[in-house]
């Protein structure tokens, strides 16, 4: 039996730059979330916290794109 994934990313828009989309993971394997994100473009701020900016006005698309 494959074991569950019990980790979770909460989405929501960068507390400074309301331009920018910000995702805080939680779980034990939130670093293979962590990578799934960098490799679709999100840059990571600190342990767990990644953001994605552009300075197109896409980060809604890309960011549902990624979740």
């Amino acid at each position: 039996m494959t074991p569950a994934i019990d980790d979770h990313v909460r989405l929501d828009t960068h507390p400074t730059h309301p331009s920018a989309v910000q995702a805080v993971l939680t779980g034990a394997q939130a670093r293979v979330v962590s990578m799934a994100l960098e490799a679709a473009g999100w840059s990571v701020i600190a342990t767990g916290v990644l953001v994605l900016a552009r300075i197109d006005h896409e980060e809604p698309y890309w960011a549902a794109d990624a979740a």
